[in-house]
C-alpha cells in the first residue's frame, strides 16, 4: 500500500490508497535539519494478525517500510536548446535529475526513445545515453520527472520507533523493518512513526519542491538454523532428504545419501556442492515476504514507472495479458502461445490499464475486477480485488518489482526453509505440515479485502475447485483459523506457499541458477524498467531480460494437489519467460 504527499519546504498534501490489511495513513514531514541534509518522514502504521513469539518458531512479523521521491511538481521544458553528440546545454539544470527520460517537442533535433539523462556535468549542461538522432539546434525539450528511491539513515536509533516496536534499517539504507519489539499477537497499531531520511545522500536540495510516496509490505522472519531439504517422500525430482546445517554452500551438509536429486536439479553428476559459497541456502536468518504480490501493490509498482518502464512489466497493449491454453513442457523449457489482449479479469487477474495521455507520458494503472464501465473513475473500488494475489507475472517482472522494493528473489531451497522450519520432515507434505489439502469451492465476497472461501474446511486453491479459475485474495485461508493446517500457513507464519500462485525460486538445478550470490536490490531500476542488480538470474548485458537460473516450486490454483508439495521440483529448473494466470512472486531479504 502507499501514502502520498508533497512537500514545499515540508509542507504536506496527502492522499491514500491501500493493499491487504496494511495501512499507512498521516503521512507528513517534521524535523528538517538543513544543517545534515534529513528530514523526517512520519506517518501511522498498521496491520492485522500480527505477531511475535519467543516460543514454537521463535519468530515475528514486519512491515518492511520504503519511500519513493520525486523532484518537483511539473516537468522541467527548456527553449533553446543545443547539443554536441551526448551533452545538451539548456539555461539552467537546476530540478534535474540522472535517470529523467528526455524528448524534443519542437524545433531543431530529436532522441531516441528511451534516451535519458545520464549525468549533471554543470549548471547549464547534461549528459544524455545516446546522442540526438538529430542534433538539437534552438529546439524546446521536456525531462520527464521520475520516481526515486530515498536513503534512510543507516544508525537505527535516529528514527523514531512507537513504544512497542523496533526499527531495524539495514546498511544499505533502503529501507526499515518495522516489528513488535515484545510478544504479542492480533492487530499492530502504531503512532507517530518517524524515519530519517537523508534527503542530501540523494542530492536533494534543501528549498526543492518534493512529491514522496511511503510504500510498506509484510514480511516473516524466518530465524537462522538447520532444517531438512526433501521430505523422504515420493516427489517429482525431489532432493535426496538432507539436513542443511551450514550456511557454506560450499560446504556439503549432512545427510542421509547426501544432498542431490534428479536431473532436475540437485547437485550435477560429479559435483559435490556449488562453487559459489554465497549462494543462499536458507540456513542463514532471512524476511520473506507474507504474502504473494498482490495487484493492488503492483499496481503502485507500475504507477511510479516511466512509460518506457511499464512497457516492459506489461504486454504491447499495455495491459497484463495471458496465455492461451496448450501448455507443454518438454523437460527443459515451456511451449505456448500468448494472447496479449484478453479481458484482464480473466483468471480473476483485476488489473487494468486507466488512462493513457500518450506519447512518452506514463499511463495509470488501477484494480477493476468487476470491470466497472465507466473509466478512469469506478476503479480501485472495495471490490476490484487489489487483494488477490498478482497473477501474469513473468520472472523479469518479479525480479523488477522486487529490485525496486529493495527486496530480492528467494532460492528454492530458502522456499523450503521458509515452509518447513526446523521441523522434522514429513514424507509428502504441503507447506502446512501435513499431507491433507482441501481446495476452495468457491467464493465468497468476491474481490474485498475480506474474500473468503465458501466451503468449509477449505486450505489452499489447486486443481481449479468449484470452478474457483484464478487465485485468492492474498491470506485468504487465515480467518478464524486456529491451525497451521487450517490457515494453509507455514511454519513461521507466510501465507499461500502452497497452491494459489506458483513461487518463482532460484533454482540449484543449472549454473546461472547456482551463480546468484544473494545481492538485494537497491530500488532502482533500468531505464528499460528491468532490475539490474549483479548475479541475479536471467542477468545480460545488466539486466534482467531472461529467466535463465529460475524455476517454479509450490503449485497453483489449476494443477492438482501433486505438485503443491513443499518437496516437489518438478518445475525447479523450468527457465520459462511466460506471463500466464498461474504465476506469481515474492521476495526475500537477509536479516539488517
Amino acid at each position: 500500500m502507499r501514502k502520498v504527499f508533497f512537500a514545499l519546504a515540508f509542507l504536506c498534501l496527502h492522499l491514500s490508497t491501500q493493499a491487504n490489511n496494511l495501512s499507512v495513513s498521516n503521512v507528513r514531514t517534521t524535523g528538517q535539519d538543513m544543517a545534515n541534509d534529513f528530514t523526517l518522514v512520519e506517518f501511522d502504521l498498521s496491520w492485522d494478525n500480527s505477531w511475535r513469539t519467543s516460543s514454537g518458531p521463535s519468530n515475528w512479523d514486519a512491515a518492511w517500510v520504503f519511500v519513493k521521491f520525486m523532484v518537483g511538481v511539473s516537468d522541467p521544458v527548456f527553449t533553446g536548446a543545443s547539443s554536441s553528440g551526448t551533452t545538451v546545454t539548456v539555461h539552467s539544470t537546476a530540478n534535474l535529475r540522472v535517470g529523467m527520460p528526455v524528448v524534443v517537442t519542437s524545433g531543431t533535433g530529436s532522441f531516441a526513445s528511451n534516451t535519458v539523462i545520464q549525468s549533471i556535468t554543470n549548471g547549464t549542461q547534461f549528459v544524455v545515453s545516446a546522442s540526438p538522432s538529430v542534433a538539437l539546434s534552438g529546439a524546446t525539450v521536456s525531462c520527464r520527472r521520475i520516481w526515486e528511491h530515498a536513503s534512510l539513515d543507516t544508525t537505527s536509533g535516529n528514527h523514531t520507533a512507537p513504544a512497542g516496536s523496533t526499527i531495524s534499517v539495514p546498511s544499505d539504507s533502503t529501507g526499515a523493518f518495522i516489528y513488535r519489539s515484545s510478544n504479542g499477537t492480533g492487530t499492530f497499531s502504531l503512532t507517530d512513526v518517524e524515519l530519517r531520511w537523508q534527503y542530501g545522500t540523494n542530492g536533494v536540495a534543501d528549498d526543492a519542491v518534493i512529491q514522496v510516496q511511503v510504500f510498506a509490505i509484510e514480511m516473516v522472519y524466518v530465524p537462522q538454523g538447520s532444517f531438512a531439504a526433501g521430505s523422504g517422500g515420493t516427489e517429482s525430482s525431489r532432493f535426496t532428504l538432507t539436513t542443511i546445517n551450514t550456511a557454506t554452500a560450499t560446504t556439503v551438509p549432512s545427510g542421509s545419501g547426501g544432498f542431490s536429486g534428479s536431473a532436475e536439479g540437485g547437485y550435477p553428476t560429479g559435483q559435490t556442492a556449488p562453487s559459489n559459497a554465497s549462494w543462499p541456502n536458507g540456513y542463514d536468518a532471512f524476511y520473506c515476504m507474507k504474502y504473494e504480490i498482490s495487484q493492488g501493490q503492483y499496481r503502485d509498482f507500475l504507477n511510479t514507472l516511466t512509460r518506457s518502464q511499464q512497457a516492459n512489466r506489461v504486454t504491447m497493449d499495455g495491459t497484463l495479458g495471458r496465455y492461451a491454453g496448450g501448455f507443454t513442457w518438454d523437460g527443459s523449457s515451456w511451449s505456448g502461445s500468448e494472447v496479449s489482449n484478453l479481458d484482464t479479469s480473466a483468471n480473476r487477474n483485476g488489473l487494468r490499464l486507466v488512462a493513457d495521455p500518450g506519447g512518452d507520458l506514463p499511463r495509470t494503472y488501477g484494480c477493476d475486477l468487476n470491470t466497472s464501465a465507466t473509466l478512469p473513475t469506478d476503479v480501485d473500488q472495495s471490490n476490484d480485488g487489489e487483494w488477490i494475489a498478482m497473477s501474469q507475472l513473468n520472472w523479469m517482472d518479479g525480479c523488477a518489482y522486487v529490485d525496486w522494493a529493495g527486496l530480492r528473489p528467494m532460492t528454492e531451497l530458502e522456499y523450503e526453509k521458509a515452509c518447513r522450519g526446523d521441523q522434522a520432515p514429513l514424507a509428502n507434505e504441503y507447506a502446512w505440515g501435513s499431507t491433507s489439502i482441501t481446495g476452495a469451492t468457491g467464493i465468497s465476497n468476491g474481490g474485498a479485502n475480506n474474500e473468503t472461501f465458501s466451503n468449509a474446511g477449505a486450505n489452499c486453491a489447486y486443481n481449479n475447485s468449484g470452478g474457483v479459475q484464478g487465485p485468492l485474495r492474498v491470506g485468504a485461508f487465515a480467518g478464524g483459523a486456529t491451525t497451521r493446517e487450517q490457515a494453509g500457513a507455514s511454519y513461521y507464519g507466510i501465507m499461500e506457499m502452497s497452491g494459489n500462485l506458483w513461487e518463482r525460486a532460484v533454482t540449484i538445478g543449472n549454473a546461472d541458477g547456482r551463480g546468484f550470490t544473494g545481492v538485494h536490490g537497491n530500488g532502482r531500476l533500468s531505464s528499460g524498467g528491468h532490475a539490474n542488480e549483479t548475479s541475479w538470474p536471467g542477468l545480460s548485458s545488466g539486466e534482467v531480460t531472461g529467466a535463465s537460473g529460475s524455476g517454479f516450486r509450490g503449485g497453483d490454483w489449476s494443477p492438482d494437489a501433486s505438485v503443491a508439495r513443499v518437496s516437489d521440483r518438478n518445475y525447479a529448473a523450468a527457465t520459462n519467460t511466460f506471463r500466464y494466470s498461474n504465476s506469481g512472486f515474492r521476495g526475500v531479504r537477509v536479516f539488517p
